[in-house]
């Protein structure tokens, strides 16, 4: 598994990851969440403005496709992930695990933060698993969606 800086060539191979982890992902939320969330930020405007203003990083297995994104925004005064989604086939392979690793590579002594939908067990485990602990949750965007919910990880906590 290949973790590397992503750039305007990958814009179509980042956005079908969120065409196929979305969906299987969020479910849970509803066909409405699902669409209204790859429309805004998995379209390829989005991602090139996302390539323009984040570190982004894929992770390529050894066919050579891109089997993970994730990205990182280190404008602000705490670093936060924005995405970190690995195709479902591709999900159990390390390739999420790689791909967090180097985000948090590029925050060192800072805590760093992101959210995930409540609903998402996989998320709570996974990042549970690796230092993040909960700050705080903000009612979903409409009524009917569920709660974000935020975590920190602090420098230095433990996988």
């Amino acid at each position: 598994m290949l973790i590397r800086g992503a750039g305007d060539e990958d814009v179509d191979a980042i956005v079908a990851v969120g065409q196929l982890t979305w969906p299987a992902t969020y479910a849970f939320a509803g066909d409405e969440y699902v669409r209204e969330g790859l429309d805004t930020w998995w379209s390829a405007a989005a991602i090139a403005r996302s390539l323009r203003d984040t570190t982004v990083l894929v992770a390529v297995d050894e066919a050579g496709v891109i089997v993970g994104v994730g990205n990182i925004d280190l404008r602000g005064d705490v670093p936060i992930i924005w995405k970190l989604y690995v195709r479902p086939a591709s999900q159990g392979t390390g390739a999420g695990s790689a791909l967090l690793a180097a985000l948090l590579a590029r925050a060192t002594d800072l805590p760093v933060r992101l959210e995930y939908v409540d609903g998402n067990e996989p998320a709570a485990r996974f990042y549970a698993g690796r230092g993040f602990t909960e700050l705080r949750r903000e009612p979903g965007d409409r009524p009917d969606w569920p709660d974000t919910v935020w975590l920190e990880r602090r420098p230095g906590s433990r996988r």
